[in-house]
């Protein structure tokens, strides 16, 4: 997998904890809100209009983040706004892959098999 521009095959989620070895949330870096008209949301940044074939969201069914994010697009009837592709629920050395196990997708968007 390449991380931070270099190739490597001992990869993993960087889970930073505290000195009691509970884990801390990173804060994210996207806090911009999808509106009807682009308006922004709630946190005041700025935000950007819902469109067709504007979002695609990539998933692994193992990560119960991505779940959630199914979830939303299901609750919130987004299904015709962010369109999604599924990996395999295994990284591999080089990433995820699409294609080979059921409901993952054999022909992703893109040109790529592996993410």
């Amino acid at each position: 997998m390449l991380v931070d521009g270099k190739w490597t095959k001992d990869w993993q989620p960087v889970q930073a904890k505290d000195r009691e070895g509970r884990f801390v949330r990173q804060t994210s870096s996207f806090r911009n809100w999808i509106t009807k008209d682009g308006e922004a949301g709630p946190t005041g940044a700025g935000g950007f209009k819902a469109e067709k074939d504007r979002y695609h969201l990539y998933v692994a069914y193992i990560c119960p983040w991505a779940s959630r994010t199914l979830m939303v697009r299901e609750l919130k009837q987004l299904q015709d706004y962010i369109t999604i592709s599924v990996v395999n629920p295994e990284m591999t050395d080089q990433g995820w892959k699409f294609g080979g196990f059921g409901g993952a997708d054999i022909v992703p968007v893109g040109p790529k098999e592996i993410l």
